[in-house]
């Protein structure tokens, strides 16, 4: 599509007035937000945390290995001995290994990795926000920039033509009622151009916030390129939206998790060793029966009869519980169930989201072909108005219709650009290339 010139100056290569920092361009604003926005670094965390659990379901299912121990001072006066061993000491380097436990712990390792792949998922969805809302802002930035210059032209014009009336009526003429209208017009356009620079700043703000900035430093977009005729309308781009992905391995951790409930009504085995020390009789160095055996026995005997190490097999299977473990497996179910349908939620909303964005550039790019041939032509129209007004051919409502026709048709067309620009990012969100 070709261009007219009138719409290349006003969406492409528009300066903003005043303004002389070093233009902004998309790229930079989307790579700072990147670096220095506030919200990327708690989804990361996520990711984080999930990478750390799931080691720690993998550690689950290796050999443990602690220094364990307990005291217990039990003097004669006290309980019966033969029960408290006159106290008891235990100081041991424990081990445990896992034999079976019904598939709890690689369940519990594939429900780890799934919420790995969610967090992941998740993070993803962060950045396409944010990217959408950099996208966002700074097409409404240009758009208000764009439509403070039109209106500033247009005040220069109307200014003008005011001005030109002031001098009919100092000449004698009876265009009292024309500065009047044109007084109010002109308050109504210095109204709106306040309007468009309170969206400029609210813009402005927010995008500077979005990358880490000063909210209130300055801040000069870079011209973007003219809108392109939108293509793909058919595509399924859609299905890579970072939800689906996000869903699906919720979906995998509570098929997981499902596992999980169901192993716990399965045998149970586990394999323990210990070395180290155990012995009775705390209120004395040398207990009575290694004395009564060796009456010049000293501290070290003790140490050697207390030392030693033992084996243990541990096994459980649960037989009854008044259906707590069913409630379990119950529960993880209906969760199963739930996130399946989630999943199918955020299918259909990803898909609706990508139509209707692709729908509205196509719409768009519609109205900004005409908007782009109608806006010159206005222009054209109003100067025509004008200078059939000063001939006496033409009366000023139609010299102030033909205004307001030209700034409305340039300022409709920086919103549509504007529009598309905002659809453009929306379908990006959610998958569009």
């Amino acid at each position: 599509m070709q261009w007219p010139a009138a719409a290349c100056l006003l969406l492409v290569c528009l300066p903003v007035a005043g303004q002389t920092e070093t233009p902004l361009t998309l790229e930079d604003a989307l790579r700072e937000a990147h670096a220095a926005n506030a919200k990327l670094p708690v989804s990361a965390f996520d990711v984080t945390i999930a990478r750390q659990k799931r080691e720690e379901a993998r550690a689950e299912r290796w050999l443990k290995v602690a220094l364990e121990g307990d005291f217990i001072y039990a003097p004669p006066s006290g309980y019966d001995p033969i029960l408290t061993n006159l106290g008891e000491f235990r100081s041991q380097v424990v081990a445990r290994q896992p034999v079976y436990d019904g598939g709890a712990r690689r369940a519990a390792i594939a429900a780890s990795e799934a919420e790995v792949a969610s967090a992941g998922a998740r993070y993803r969805i962060a950045e396409k926000d944010l990217d959408l809302e950099v996208r966002s802002r700074f097409a409404e930035l240009l758009e208000a920039a764009n439509e403070i210059e039109i209106r500033r032209e247009g005040i220069e014009r109307l200014t003008s033509y005011q001005t030109s009336l002031q001098s009919r009526r100092a000449a004698g003429q009876g265009v009292g009622a024309d500065i009047l209208k044109t007084g109010v017009r002109l308050s109504v356009e210095q109204a709106s151009l306040v309007e468009a620079e309170q969206r400029s700043d609210e813009a402005r703000v927010a995008l500077n916030d979005l990358m880490g900035r000063d909210v209130r430093g300055p801040l000069v977009p870079a011209p973007l390129p003219p809108p392109e005729k939108p293509t793909d309308l058919e595509g399924s781009a859609w299905a890579g939206a970072p939800e689906l992905a996000a869903a699906e391995a919720e979906t995998k951790a509570a098929e997981a998790q499902a596992d999980v409930a169901r192993a716990e009504g399965k045998p149970h085995l586990f394999l323990g060793a210990d070395v180290g020390f155990w012995g009775s009789d705390t209120s004395r160095w040398i207990p009575l029966d290694i004395r009564a055996t060796d009456p010049d026995a000293n501290f070290w005997d003790r140490v050697r009869r207390d030392a030693g190490y033992s084996f243990n097999l541990t096994f459980s299977w649960p037989l009854w519980d008044f259906g707590a473990i069913r409630a379990r497996v119950a529960q993880a179910d209906a969760a199963l169930r739930q996130s399946r349908q989630k999943l199918e939620v955020e299918r259909r909303e990803a898909r609706r989201q990508w139509e209707s964005a692709m729908l509205a550039l196509q719409n768009l790019y519609r109205q900004i072909e005409i908007l782009s041939r109608a806006a010159p032509d206005a222009r054209d129209s109003y100067l025509d108005a004008e200078s059939r007004y000063r001939g006496g051919a033409a009366n000023a409502l139609e010299v102030l219709d033909a205004y307001s026709a030209s700034v409305e048709a340039g300022v409709r067309l920086a919103e549509s650009v504007s529009r598309y620009r905002i659809a453009r990012a929306v379908a990006q969100r959610w998958g569009a290339p």
